[in-house]
């Protein structure tokens, strides 16, 4: 049996795009976290699933609220990705930058290559992690001739 550090440092060799899952809670506040776990699910109707750490500050906002927005980084976002990323920012993450809500009240990065705004149809308990499967309720496309942020051994990279 594999063990968990095994399992992670195993998965860190795996180059994933990077996405950044944001929420709103009932009052208004806004949360956010970087994901490498997202997933297209279906087409038709337009569906994607995303991992979510129970440990993570978003976790209790989207299940509470049941709405999530995943926001496809580009290459010209690391600035952001580390500023999600660090716990010391996490009152002062939405200090920078445009943010446009869309349909469900979750903030959208137009800086973005593309955002989907989720509506939650299912939760499934995954271990460490719950599963969010979303039904997607609009979908920008924003930034154009810019690549994606990958992530990859521990570190952002760019595709060559």
């Amino acid at each position: 049996m594999s063990t968990a550090q095994e399992f992670k440092l195993g998965m860190r060799r795996l180059a994933s795009g990077v996405s950044l899952i944001t929420t709103v809670d009932a009052d208004g506040t806004r949360f956010g976290m970087v994901a490498t776990s997202v997933v297209s699910v279906s087409v038709e109707p337009p569906t994607l699933l995303i991992c979510v750490a129970k440990t993570a500050s978003s976790h209790p906002v989207i299940q509470a609220n049941s709405v999530f927005c995943v926001n496809l980084l580009s290459d010209l976002d690391d600035a952001i990705a580390q500023r999600f990323t660090d716990p010391a920012l996490r009152h002062a993450r939405f200090g920078e930058g445009v943010w446009r809500e869309l349909k469900t009240g979750a903030p959208a990065h137009p800086g973005a290559l593309a955002s989907f705004d989720c509506q939650v149809r299912n939760a499934v308990d995954a271990g460490s992690h719950t599963i969010f499967i979303g039904s997607v309720v609009e979908t920008q496309l924003w930034a154009k001739d810019v690549q994606p942020l990958i992530y990859i051994d521990g570190a952002y990279a760019r595709c060559a």
